[in-house]
């Protein structure tokens, strides 16, 4: 059976050949830098540096080599290493230093990492050592700081953490976040080239502009990378205007762009990413089921409705933490996927979630323990561990295997190389 149709039949809780694996087609279920580096050379792999294909999160795109060793099913249509198509975008911005730039997605450059080893960091963007740490720019603007002992970078404030009334909310340029037409244009040449030149399934994780680090891929997530934490929840509770003003505007580019990339790509791609929008903590939901009714709801059903109603693509969307009474909601909504299954999480049981709504939505992710198993096991616990998890999740289809969240430097490389082996010896229908 073809990846494409192997995860298509997932998808629709049918019962494929066997569980469809993801490595690398969203970031967040992709792996470090370092973790893939280490992995490589354990492997016995050809050495290369590692490509960075998230900034921020500093993940690798996952090379072609390690996809076949994996039997991973699933790509993303953004991807900078083979297999990849050869539409590169193009970026013309003033750089750091005001000179103009133009670079192809194809240029990169070598940067030792913080976490002592090199890689190349695509040439869009630019890093400046500081006396603490390192600022990263993308395309001459700043979006994070890496410590020089750090792993990752992280953000650098919040843009309206001033905002006192709905008009300071307006003044914001809400419209930087809107995808353009030439970046949906070599979208949709690198959709069509991936579908016609290869048998995997086809995710588009791309939802805009990396503007204010990601506030347009999720409406909650939104609201804290915009005025932070304690303000956004305060806002949600006691400034609710204010709450209003900023999500009727999260709203509109999210969806702006959603339309765009659907009527575009919708044909070739067979998962939509509709929000990265974490609303679980580790001891329960951040916002509760009536906030997310009152705030939520109604705009991602908008957003997953248009979709559904001009593509076959299905919906994904990531929340990690504890988040089962908020399921129910997903489900209401027409959601088709769910991840990354935090079962380590109160209330995330295995068992529990799969009978509750195993026929009823996709559990992408859940292939170990990845806070108290997955790092520390050795490869016999581990690969019992995870036979267990594919014995509850797979049954009925409705499952792709990944890891909860990304694979973080310090995982010892056998680990990952047990758990994606015992998903592909394991997981062959029918599960026993």
């Amino acid at each position: 059976m073809k990846p494409r149709e192997r995860v298509v039949l997932a998808l629709r809780h049918e019962e494929p050949d066997r569980i469809p694996i993801d490595l690398g087609s969203t970031g967040v279920s992709s792996i470090h830098a370092k973790a893939y580096y280490d992995l490589r050379k354990y492997l016995g792999l050809p050495e290369k540096l590692p490509r960075i294909a998230d900034i921020g999160q500093q993940l690798a795109d996952v090379d072609k080599d390690v996809l076949e060793f994996f039997h991973v099913d699933v790509i993303d249509i953004n991807r900078i290493t083979e297999p990849k198509t050869p539409y590169p975008r193009r970026y013309k911005f003033t750089g750091v230093d005001g000179s103009l730039k133009e670079v192809s997605e194809d240029e990169f450059w070598v940067w030792r990492a913080p976490y002592s080893i090199d890689v190349e960091m695509p040439k869009y963007v630019e890093v400046l050592e500081g006396e603490d740490g390192f600022i990263g720019y993308v395309e001459g603007r700043p979006f994070g700081k890496i410590p020089k002992t750090g792993y990752y970078f992280w953000g650098l404030g919040h843009a309206l953490a001033n905002a006192k009334t709905v008009d300071d909310i307006k003044k914001y340029n809400w419209d930087a976040g809107k995808v353009s037409d030439d970046v949906v244009e070599i979208l949709k040449k690198k959709a069509e080239y991936l579908y016609k030149n290869t048998d995997y399934a086809l995710v588009n994780s791309f939802m805009g502009s990396p503007i204010a680090l990601g506030a347009f891929r999720g409406l909650h997530a939104g609201g804290q990378t915009l005025r932070g934490w304690d303000r956004w929840f305060g806002d949600l509770k006691f400034r609710k205007s204010l709450a209003e003003a900023i999500l009727d505007h999260l709203f509109e580019v999210m969806f702006y762009n959603i339309k765009k990339l659907v009527d575009t790509i919708g044909e070739y791609i067979q998962v939509q990413v509709i929000g990265y929008d974490d609303m679980g903590m580790e001891t329960g939901p951040q916002i509760s089921v009536e906030v997310f009714r009152e705030f939520y709801k109604d705009r991602y059903a908008e957003i997953i409705g248009y979709v559904k109603k001009y593509s076959k693509a299905f919906t994904f969307l990531h929340s990690d933490g504890s988040i089962f009474p908020l399921i129910k909601e997903f489900i209401d909504i027409g959601l088709d996927i769910i991840n990354p299954v935090q079962i380590s999480a109160k209330g995330m049981e295995p068992e529990k979630l799969k009978k509750t709504y195993g026929d009823q939505i996709t559990f992408w992710g859940a292939a170990a323990d990845n806070q108290h198993v997955l790092p520390f096991a050795k490869p016999d616990e581990l690969r019992e561990h995870v036979k267990e998890l594919i014995r509850i999740f797979a049954p009925g289809g409705g499952y792709v295997f990944a890891n909860i969240h990304n694979v973080q430097l310090g995982v010892p490389p056998e680990n990952i190389v047990t758990m994606f082996k015992t998903a592909y010896e394991y997981g062959r229908y029918p599960i026993r």
